[in-house]
């Protein structure tokens, strides 16, 4: 990915993140968290990875969709652009992942990392 699209990413996922923490209303956003957005070559289309509760994780997808264009034009308002990327909110499988496998270590077998 280029400088210009990581840079623009990066200030995306900062914005959604101020908008779902602070400024949204419904109590279910303030438990989702934006870990990264990945952005088409175009800047047309932004995929926005969100990890929430894995119980909560359907709900709280389904309510970000409905909320697509309060969340545009929130971001609208924020940053000048020509065009806002559509936006496709998906859960972030990795943490869960992550944990997985590190609940599948036995304790004394992690690696040391201060080397």
């Amino acid at each position: 990915m280029s400088y210009r699209l990581e840079k623009f990413a990066s200030t995306l996922q900062q914005a959604l993140g101020g908008i779902l923490s602070r400024e949204s209303l419904n109590p279910d956003f303030k438990r989702a968290s934006v870990v990264r957005v990945q952005l088409s070559r175009d800047l047309k289309k932004a995929t926005v990875f969100i990890v929430c509760p894995p119980e909560q994780a359907g709900r709280i997808l389904e309510q970000l969709d409905r909320s697509r264009g309060f969340i545009k034009k929130q971001l609208a308002s924020k940053m000048i652009l020509r065009h806002m990327p559509e936006l496709d909110f998906v859960r972030d499988t990795a943490v869960d992942l992550e944990q997985k496998i590190l609940s599948l270590k036995p304790e004394g077998d992690h690696e040391e990392t201060d080397r």
